[in-house]
């Protein structure tokens, strides 16, 4: 930074100032990534910091950062995680926060349609007058539920990267592979992870918009249909198997806990770890799991009524 400010001054430019926005090429292996190095490896949520959640500005983001911070609090990290981890830790904030803005809009277009009227013909007896035409047509509806299904898509994106990450011997913190308690002779959680990676092809697959897949019928009297009912279904369906992925994703961080010997340091996070300990025993042997990550599941929905008021807003 010294040397470019130098280079600025010298063509009689300004300096870069220490403003947020600063470019990612100085970040990527120039000094200011060096300063203060031991003070960003000191805070584990600081990609949760209010600071940087604001200057993204976007309010659900910043939610999404609250709350994580909250229950990151109280945690010791270990020193021996990357100063940048990869994109499914670091920018989880950024994706939920992005998830709660499309959610806030959907709801909004769905509670707009739920207090709407979609029937036809209208009889509007004060003006004397029947009135032919098409609400009843679900077009904003149909947009919604496809934008709620990009959501979850994504959302299980997420899931399976952050599972891959921690049945990655080389980047779990030195955990054992698959998080097996005997590697080579136990499976840990391998069918878990292959079970997820096909659930999460499956979501891929089911990302085609269905609100664009208009095809004539009636007699061409209908010759262009939203297809509302199959984006809301499939929206549904997406929903059920993001639920899946998070449970799975459950279960490996309870097995992460019971092959680290010990519990969080973060309050929040014990009392999570120990819910989920209380229904899911360590897999130590191997055993089909397939209920486990149901229960884990019914955890997380627990915990999630918790942290949601009555319109489904973070607390």
């Amino acid at each position: 930074m010294v040397v470019v400010e130098g280079a600025l001054g010298s063509v009689g430019r300004g300096g870069l100032g220490s403003g947020g926005r600063v470019g990612d090429g100085f970040l990527s292996g120039g000094t200011p990534n060096r300063i203060g190095r031991s003070e960003w490896r000191s805070d584990p949520a600081q990609f949760a910091s209010a600071s940087l959640l604001d200057a993204f500005g976007h309010p659900h983001a910043a939610a999404v950062a609250e709350l994580l911070r909250n229950m990151l609090a109280g945690c010791r990290p270990t020193g021996r995680r990357p100063l940048q981890e990869p994109y499914s830790i670091r920018c989880t904030p950024q994706l939920l926060g992005a998830v709660g803005t499309s959610t806030a809009h959907a709801s909004k277009v769905i509670e707009d349609d739920l207090n709407g009227i979609s029937d036809n013909p209208l009889f509007f007896p004060d003006e004397g007058v029947v009135v032919h035409g098409g609400n009843f047509f679900g077009q904003p509806v149909s947009f919604a539920a496809d934008l709620l299904a990009s959501g979850l898509i994504q959302m299980g994106n997420l899931a399976e990267r952050q599972l891959d990450l921690m049945l990655d011997a080389r980047r779990n913190g030195d955990l054992a592979p698959m998080l097996s308690v005997s590697p080579g002779r136990q499976h840990g959680l391998q069918g878990v992870q292959l079970a997820a990676t096909a659930t999460i092809a499956a979501m891929r697959r089911a990302g085609m918009p269905a609100s664009i897949q208009s095809l004539p019928t009636n007699g061409h009297n209908q010759d262009v249909v939203p297809f509302g009912t199959q984006a809301a279904l499939n929206a549904l369906e997406l929903a059920d198997s993001l639920r899946w992925l998070h449970g799975s994703l459950a279960v490996a961080l309870r097995q992460a806990v019971y092959l680290q010997g010990r519990k969080p340091t973060a309050p929040e996070c014990a009392e999570l770890i120990g819910r989920l300990a209380a229904v899911v025993p360590a897999i130590d042997p191997d055993r089909p799991l397939r209920g486990d990550v149901h229960a884990a599941a019914d955890v997380l929905d627990r915990c999630a009524g918790r942290l949601l008021d009555e319109s489904g807003e973070l607390r």
